[in-house]
């Protein structure tokens, strides 16, 4: 019995000094993705370069893209990452101080937080992918929405115009959902007949497989943009998702490892 539970503990050090070691990795990342604007925007910067020169060369004026600042854009995600890496951190001192030291109080509460967290996993993971149009359509709708209000082409100096051109060229997709998305947008210009070219646009410029380097507009326009050279079908959530949360891998590896955690926290305590 004394041997199971020096197992236990030694179990249970382990598997939180890995999560001590997560959470310091997030915290760093928000910190990084917060204050390294300067090593994240090198990361587009080439991208960034194509957009303004394909701008340029499509007769639409110089546009100037160096107001997307990316650390601006994902504030709100970089304080997520702080915030969840000093939550880890928080309990997997808990844990590890609690099993070393034989503190039961803090034994107790670290079960009963890995419980919660267990519970709520199950929970949110139950609907992301036993129905998961309740957090996937609002999430698209709320993109698309902005789209359509905001969206201002290729020649757009806005944050939103410049983040969506940005991210469909570096990502490889078109819209939220696809291309459909831009369709009677508020902003985005379609009729290039000004420029002398005379396309018309079916997709922004921006969803071509490559950008053009001319006023040639065929893989956006009405009646040339195909799937062989345009993203026009491929949308950016989908892709974005199946990358990340999407992957099964992933989310099945953490619940695994969580469970683990709680089932040998409770042999532990009790």
């Amino acid at each position: 019995m004394g041997c199971l539970q020096t197992l236990c503990r030694v179990f249970l050090i382990v598997v939180n000094l890995f999560f001590l070691l997560l959470g310091l990795a997030l915290f760093a990342a928000g910190l990084f993705v917060r204050f390294g604007s300067e090593v994240l925007n090198e990361y587009v910067d080439t991208v960034k370069a194509e957009l303004e020169k394909s701008a340029s060369t499509a007769g639409l004026g110089t546009v100037d893209l160096s107001g997307l600042n990316l650390s601006d854009m994902l504030f709100g995600v970089a304080l997520g990452l702080i915030f969840f890496g000093i939550f880890l951190i928080v309990i997997s001192v808990l844990g590890t101080c609690g099993s070393c030291c034989k503190l039961k109080i803090l034994l107790v509460t670290y079960v009963v937080i890995c419980s919660l967290i267990l519970v709520v996993q199950i929970i949110i993971v139950g609907i992301l992918y036993g129905s998961p149009d309740t957090f996937h359509d609002p999430a698209k709708k709320t993109l698309k929405d902005k789209i359509q209000t905001d969206y201002a082409g290729l020649a757009g100096s806005d944050v939103i115009s410049m983040a969506w051109n940005v991210v469909m060229q570096q990502v490889g997709c078109c819209g939220a959902n696809s291309y459909a998305d831009f369709t009677g947008a508020e902003n985005w210009e379609t009729d290039y007949s000004s420029t002398g070219s005379g396309y018309t646009l079916k997709t922004p410029i921006a969803c071509c497989r490559t950008l053009p380097d001319s006023n040639d507009l065929t893989c956006a326009d009405i009646s040339g943009a195909t799937t062989a050279n345009n993203y026009l079908e491929e949308g950016c959530y989908n892709k974005v998702w199946e990358q990340t949360l999407g992957n099964t891998t992933i989310v099945v590896a953490s619940l695994v490892v969580k469970k683990s955690c709680v089932q040998n926290d409770n042999n532990k305590v009790f």
